[in-house]
């Protein structure tokens, strides 16, 4: 069950066509693929399978995700973990990283 939080896919989904339209000789291939991915992720377009509940009976579908690394529903964990091990690297002071 679904509750009442948006999501990138839905933004995305709703969106998609018009910033295609308006940006689209902006967008990078991989961007325009990450868009179709996320905007179909978790979706009867990605396939799926079919449970059915041994007390009732309800039958529902469970759909596959996009498995895209941009996707937060995806890789949502991945990322949350990866930052933070990233966050607990920094030094505990001001500083600036130069490359020369």
């Amino acid at each position: 069950m679904k509750d009442n939080r948006i999501e990138l896919a839905d933004v995305v989904r709703r969106f998609k066509d018009d910033y295609v339209a308006q940006f689209g000789h902006l967008i990078m291939p991989s961007q325009r693929k990450a868009l179709a991915d996320i905007a179909a992720c978790m979706t009867a377009e990605m396939g799926g399978h079919q449970y059915q509940c041994r007390d009732c009976d309800h039958q529902f579908w469970v759909y596959h995700g996009c498995r895209n690394r941009a996707c937060p529903a995806c890789h949502g964990r991945q990322m949350r973990d990866w930052l933070q091990a990233r966050q607990a690297e920094l030094l505990p002071c001001d500083y600036y990283h130069i490359v020369a």
